[in-house]
């Protein structure tokens, strides 16, 4: 199914009144369309021409651009339009494009919308990052400028990569996460200035992208949670976050081909597959993910695949019809729990939560909270809410990530006690 897509429009001629309808691309995706983004590069794309006096003129359509290989999504706002209502049709291209990609390239950047002014705001925008591309390659030695300019739409690697010559910013980075004092994580950044530009936005960037792809899904989220603290600063705001809101992993050693030492558990323990078992009815599988809420991560499905195939191997066909029911049951509760509405509306509440008892009951009624589907949420909506200059809504989205951190590290370590 093709994920760049077009829409009729009607236009007015600015040259002789003259109605008119014409197509205009809403969607594109730079690795399938690289002659579209060529298109918007040379400024070309979404041009209609008047059927009666033949003058061009820019259709002026809500446009979202996909650039895989950079990692990059881009919106342009449409020219007289209301927030609010460019606001939606952004988050309704977000989700038609999402939900276009195959789930293992579905990356938590794609989330981070760049917003500007119209298309040829995003043309500029793409030009500078050409440009960067450009100068940094040239710098390496590795590539022409020609076959630089051309990069951008090539295809992605599956695996993001940060630059060879970042190790001084990957140290800064690490030195940030291992603050813990709002004067040691001032000074980082006093002697680190460089922290504070472009270069080392898209270098965060590309480090979270390659720890969730490694699946250390705690120094990911709290990467994203720095990128989002970095871009506050970066606009001007410099107070100093928090201490207790302040992203942190603990002995993280960041490097350009891992980014920590160690890799946390992604299997289901004994005691979460027990309980997932012995649930029988849906009250009583809702329950079992409330005491272990790895059961509604996305690699529990394919473990409990392998599982079943494991069981049937065995020659164990009653267990492997068991698994197989629980795991159908636990997909079906997935879908529900992290369904946009469904989990927006988790998020608003757990965001206007005030007091422990308030909290927990949240966490009861949503267990899908404690998941890495919500975590990436709420760095999206962290990095949205800055795009708006809401900081407080981004302090609160990274707050609400921390406690959920928590949270699942609290549980996760009484299962451990009481396993053993």
């Amino acid at each position: 199914m093709p994920i760049s897509h077009s829409e009729y429009i009607g236009l007015t001629c600015p040259a002789c009144g003259a109605r008119f309808e014409t197509d205009a691309w809403a969607l594109v995706d730079a690795a399938e369309r690289s002659d579209l983004a060529q298109a918007l590069r040379e400024g070309s794309l979404n041009m209609a021409t008047c059927p009666k006096c033949g003058v061009q003129t820019a259709a002026g359509a809500a446009l979202l651009f996909h650039d895989p290989a950079s990692r990059r999504v881009y919106f342009a706002v449409p020219p007289n339009v209301g927030e609010h209502v460019w606001r939606e049709r952004a988050q309704e291209l977000l989700y038609q494009l999402v939900g276009s990609l195959p789930e293992d390239e579905r990356r938590p950047y794609l989330g981070d919308v760049q917003v500007e002014q119209e298309l040829d705001g995003v043309r500029r925008a793409l030009l500078r990052h050409d440009r960067r591309r450009h100068s940094r390659g040239k710098e390496r030695g590795q590539e022409t400028g020609d076959r630089q300019q051309s990069a951008p739409v090539a295809t992605a690697s599956p695996i993001p990569q940060p630059p060879p010559d970042a190790a001084p910013l990957i140290e800064a980075l690490r030195a940030l996460l291992a603050a813990d004092s709002d004067a040691e994580f001032g000074k980082v950044l006093a002697d680190n200035p460089a922290l504070l530009d472009d270069e080392a936005d898209e270098v965060v960037r590309e480090l979270a992208d390659l720890a969730y792809t490694n699946g250390e899904r705690d120094v990911s989220a709290a990467l994203r949670e720095l990128r989002v603290v970095l871009a506050r600063l970066r606009a001007g705001d410099d107070r100093p976050p928090p201490t207790d809101h302040r992203p942190t992993v603990a002995d993280v050693h960041l490097s350009p081909q891992s980014s920590v030492l160690g890799t946390p558990s992604s299997t289901l323990s004994d005691s979460a597959y027990q309980a997932l078992l012995h649930a029988t009815s849906a009250d009583a599988l809702l329950a079992a993910t409330r005491d272990y809420p790895a059961l509604l991560e996305i690699w529990a499905d394919d473990e409990l695949a392998a599982r079943i195939e494991a069981a049937l191997d065995e020659r164990n066909e009653r267990l492997a019809r068991t698994i197989e029911a629980r795991r159908e049951g636990l997909d079906e509760l997935r879908t529900q729990l992290s369904e946009r509405t469904a989990l927006l509306h988790a998020i608003r509440a757990l965001l206007a939560a005030e007091g422990e008892d308030v909290v927990a009951g949240i966490l009861s009624t949503h267990p899908i909270l404690l998941t890495d589907t919500a975590q990436d949420a709420l760095s999206n909506l962290a990095a949205e809410a800055l795009t708006r200059d809401d900081h407080e809504l981004a302090g609160k989205a990274t707050s609400c990530q921390a406690l959920l951190r928590t949270v699942r590290a609290g549980l996760e370590e009484h299962e451990e006690r009481r396993y053993d």
